[in-house]
């Protein structure tokens, strides 16, 4: 017997929205085949079966369930299945239980006439009331008055995300100015003896995937234990808002891109967000961010790290100032604000500036040569 998972579909959401059920309770699966189709706010997913068995469900169509939690069992066979379910009804009450309660998780149970087996799904030891957020009963939304406006289920989703990395993570941050001259002419002259439009974020992308082995904490995954699961594959995410909501697709293992490849798949990327048409696996595997905003007059970005990440990028516009040159000559240059919102414990400050700073060493002193 095996439970199934709501997997971790994305870092831009916390919970899925079972659409429906590929196959019916009781039915004979095999390992590979589609048996739920789920939907997060940036994209649909199909649920495989992860081995051969017979299929038990428990979670409802229509309704949300957070990553992790269960939607049923696939069993070995019906014996299997038989056997569990006399086991479960032999026992004691406390015995069948299997699980301790808090009062006010009892509360909801019995405002919401909750299923025991759903409960049970959850694979939860303890039940809190927050647990049983996925199998509350949808609460009818409120006619909204005049003074009111609704939050899109897009929104709904960035702030669980966002909740949720303010209460995890104690982040800092760090914000330097970075010469772009050198690289922005670079690129430029790269664009045209390459005949692909490329620019400074696919740059960065191609920077920052090239520093894992250098700074190996901020690249990869810490978990609540504090246990940290470093990444060498380069897997940045890039934060992507043409109006249809935010988008963190990955440019996977750019480590092993060129720029030019990467500035492809970058320019595929602002296509999808355009058209709102993520694919699920587009959306997940990063180990560090880099947040976009280089909006006209952008100088000031403090960016949300995505749990289980320690390290989010921010880039602002690219503005001109006058500065003086080693001559003491006035001169103008092209600068951009480039910080880094970083977990502090385990990335200190010293380590944060030091990733900066390699950053923009690569910035303000590029080869052209190593990008092909």
């Amino acid at each position: 017997m095996s439970p199934i998972l709501v997997p971790t579909i994305n870092s831009n959401d916390s919970d899925a929205l079972l659409l429906a059920w590929s196959k019916n309770n009781g039915d004979e699966v095999c390992k590979g085949e589609t048996i739920a189709l789920l939907e997060t706010t940036k994209a649909s997913f199909d649920l495989a079966a992860e081995a051969d068995g017979l299929l038990h469900t428990v979670a409802l169509e229509g309704l949300r369930h957070a990553f992790g939690t269960s939607l049923g069992w696939l069993f070995t066979d019906a014996a299997e299945r038989d056997q569990f379910f006399l086991r479960r009804t032999s026992k004691t009450p406390a015995e069948s239980a299997g699980f301790v309660i808090t009062k006010s998780a009892r509360d909801l149970i019995a405002r919401n006439g909750i299923d025991g087996d759903a409960i049970r799904a959850l694979g939860k030891r303890v039940i809190k009331a927050e647990d049983l957020a996925p199998l509350l009963r949808p609460v009818p939304e409120p006619k909204i008055s005049a003074a009111l406006l609704p939050v899109s289920p897009q929104q709904q989703s960035i702030a669980r995300v966002v909740a949720h990395s303010h209460a995890a993570i104690p982040a800092s941050f760090i914000l330097k100015r970075v010469a772009v001259d050198a690289a922005l002419d670079a690129v430029a002259q790269f664009s045209r003896e390459e005949k692909i439009l490329a620019g400074l974020p696919d740059l960065l992308v191609w920077i920052a995937a090239r520093l894992p082995e250098t700074f190996p904490f901020f690249f990869g995954a810490l978990r609540d234990e504090l246990k940290f699961t470093p990444s060498n594959s380069g897997s940045i995410g890039v934060t992507f808002d043409v109006g249809h909501g935010l988008f963190i697709p990955v440019v996977k293992k750019a480590a092993s891109l060129s720029l030019g490849e990467i500035a492809k798949t970058m320019m595929g990327f602002r296509m999808r967000a355009a058209r709102n048409s993520f694919h699920a696996e587009e959306l997940s595997g990063g180990d560090l961010t880099i947040s976009l905003n280089m909006d006209a007059c952008v100088v000031f970005v403090q960016p949300i790290i995505q749990p289980p990440q320690t390290c989010m990028i921010s880039v602002g516009a690219v503005t001109a100032e006058i500065a003086l040159d080693a001559d003491g000559k006035m001169i103008s240059r092209r600068c951009v604000h480039l910080g880094a919102a970083f977990d502090h414990r385990v990335i200190n400050g010293f380590q944060a500036n030091a990733f900066l700073n390699a950053i923009a060493q690569r910035l303000e002193n590029p080869e052209p040569a190593a990008w092909r």
